[in-house]
């Protein structure tokens, strides 16, 4: 379930930070992420048709757009046609307003890739096809300014005209058009000596993270399904009980309603709460899977095609468009009163077939990712344990930190990883709730056991860094 986003403006070591969207900022200021909005309103983009005649849906100057006049076009091709007063209902109007809006939206997608480059949406011109008597234009036009407010917030608030027309192109019923600020790629909504491209994280539970800058989307162990399997559960929790023995499967429905596209998977392990739902997410993006033998070979056996397959063993560092990775060697948590390690791995002449059973999910070696974004570097971490040495000289802005209660029983374990990846301006826990309960329920439990503590340590330890405590779906953007 997707709860209601949630915002609060945070100050770090210069650098802005925003967690989307919702609550009130400084001078009345709220922040959302309208990406985020749009999947929340359940709202699709389509990219705009080509013009039909020698103009562009926009032109851009300076930091301005200004879009050419939309009408209440729908999705299957129809428009609403006629006149208001006469033919049409105010409520009718609105609804075309919005769909009006839903259509402008799509242009400034398509034209900045990413709607979180909207500073602020400055004006917009509403024009009413009206019969002589109808007066009532705003309320007609609210129907556009609406949807824009809630997808932008504060920033969506614009002044506006609202006017009747004696007819508009082919009849519609509304023409708008719009004018937008927006800041170039790397120049974030804060200002200052330290603004940045801002990254969009979204967390997915266990050690999962959508994170996208506008031009490459990564996904982290995105590990959906939440089965109810091995104990741990919830008495209330009614779905049915998964042995490890049993057949691993996928939520494909609620997979396919947060996961939209991917460019890369990075998968730090092959147990499944890291893996499981990774055959199906690679399918149907396309995306490219980084990871070890291991996660290769099982992927290979639920037939992912090899040209998206990065076998890595740890020290590899890639260069793509638009994204570098780097590969840290790492370690696993020290489960079962550190008697835990498993040797096991997957080559090509381990003979697997799909679907594979839950405990067919092995580990197969462990590794963290440096993912370098344009102005942030993400170090990602799979479970509660580092290789130290191996972390030497990587100096991230943000460390998704996992904090579960295994690293307590490590030496200093928050003491030496706060020290030896430089002290990040941010912190994020990881891995820290149970992932056998679905979305909806209450994770207090893990925040009182895991998050609370783990804060109180940083403040002693790191006192410039600022932990943020993520909310299941819900998205931080950091600036």
């Amino acid at each position: 379930m997707l709860r209601p986003l949630k915002s609060i403006l945070l100050f770090a070591v210069g650098i802005f930070i925003f967690i989307t969207p919702n609550r009130v900022l400084a001078q009345n200021e709220v922040v959302y992420d309208p990406e985020a909005r749009l999947v929340e309103l359940g709202i699709t983009l389509s990219p705009p048709a080509k013009p039909v005649a020698n103009y562009v849906h926009g032109v851009r100057t300076g930091n301005l757009i200004f879009t050419a006049g939309k009408g209440p076009k729908n999705p299957d091709g129809t428009e609403l046609h006629g006149k208001l007063g006469a033919d049409l209902t105010i409520e009718q109007g609105y609804q075309g307003a919005r769909q009006t809006a839903i259509n402008q939206l799509a242009v400034l997608k398509d034209m900045l890739g990413n709607l979180n480059r909207v500073v602020r949406v400055v004006k917009v011109l509403g024009m009413v096809n009206s019969d002589p008597s109808f007066g009532n234009q705003p309320a007609v036009i609210n129907g556009f300014s609406d949807l824009i407010v809630e997808v932008f917030g504060e920033r969506g608030k614009h002044a506006r005209s609202a006017v009747g027309m004696a007819t508009l192109p082919r009849g519609q019923a509304i023409e708008i058009e719009m004018i937008v600020e927006v800041m170039d790629t790397g120049v974030p909504i804060a200002h200052g000596d330290n603004a940045r491209t801002p990254l969009s994280m979204k967390y997915l539970g266990a050690a999962g993270w959508e994170m996208t800058d506008g031009k490459v989307t990564v996904l982290v162990d995105p590990y959906i399904s939440r089965l109810k399997y091995g104990g741990g559960g919830d008495p209330n929790d009614h779905r049915p009980d998964f042995g490890r023995d049993a057949t691993a499967v996928s939520d494909t429905v609620l997979i396919d309603s947060i996961i939209k596209k991917a460019d890369f998977i990075l998968v730090h392990h092959g147990h499944f709460d890291h893996l499981g739902d990774v055959p199906f997410i690679a399918r149907k993006t396309g995306a490219k899977v980084i990871g070890t033998e291991t996660t290769m070979n099982i992927l290979r056996a639920y037939g992912i095609p090899e040209e998206q397959l990065y076998a890595v063993g740890g020290g590899e560092d890639y260069q793509f468009d638009n994204f570098s990775v780097r590969v840290v060697p790492s370690i696993h948590s020290a489960l079962n009163e550190k008697h835990y390690f498993d040797s096991r791995r997957f080559d090509e002449n381990t003979p697997l077939k799909a679907p594979l059973r839950i405990d067919q999910f092995i580990e197969g070696g462990s590794l963290m990712f440096l993912a370098r974004f344009e102005g942030h570097e993400v170090l990602t971490m799979g479970s509660m344990n580092f290789a130290e040495r191996e972390l030497e000289g990587i100096h991230p802005d943000i460390l998704l930190a996992g904090i579960n209660g295994s690293r307590l029983g490590l030496y200093k374990y928050d003491e030496r990883l706060l020290k030896v990846t430089g002290y990040p301006a941010i912190v994020i826990p990881t891995h820290w709730d149970n992932f056998r309960l679905p979305y909806d329920y209450s994770q207090q439990a893990g925040i009182d056991r895991n998050i609370n503590p783990f804060i109180e340590a940083v403040g002693k330890i790191s006192p410039h860094s600022k932990v943020l405590t993520p909310v299941h779906l819900e998205t931080i953007i950091v600036n």
